[in-house]
């Protein structure tokens, strides 16, 4: 877990993360995400002199495209991502 008690930090956390995400070329797509990505913001605030603390937490998700290998033709390495990819993404839709 990374902290950032500015924007710059959190805006170059997320920087950090997007460059290094898995990308890969197919023949449909010429920067395929091979990863999910999760970046989770969580905030708090107080009033000056209360003791009242609020608290909120954001989840931003980005997941890797499914992919329909019959028409992408990839082979190998490609091929096994393309079908982990797609049976993660259908266990996230139950």
């Amino acid at each position: 877990v990374n902290v950032a008690q500015k924007e710059e930090d959190a805006l170059n956390l997320l920087f950090l993360g997007d460059t290094n995400r898995v990308v890969a070329e197919t023949p449909m797509n010429d920067a395929s995400t091979r990863s999910h990505c999760l970046f989770i913001i969580w905030v708090e605030s107080s009033q000056a002199g209360s003791d009242t603390v609020k608290r909120s937490k954001l989840h931003l998700v980005d997941l890797a495209g499914s992919e329909r290998i019959g028409k992408t033709g990839v082979e190998g390495k490609l091929r096994t991502e393309a079908t982990s990819i797609n049976l993660s993404l259908h266990y996230l839709e139950q």
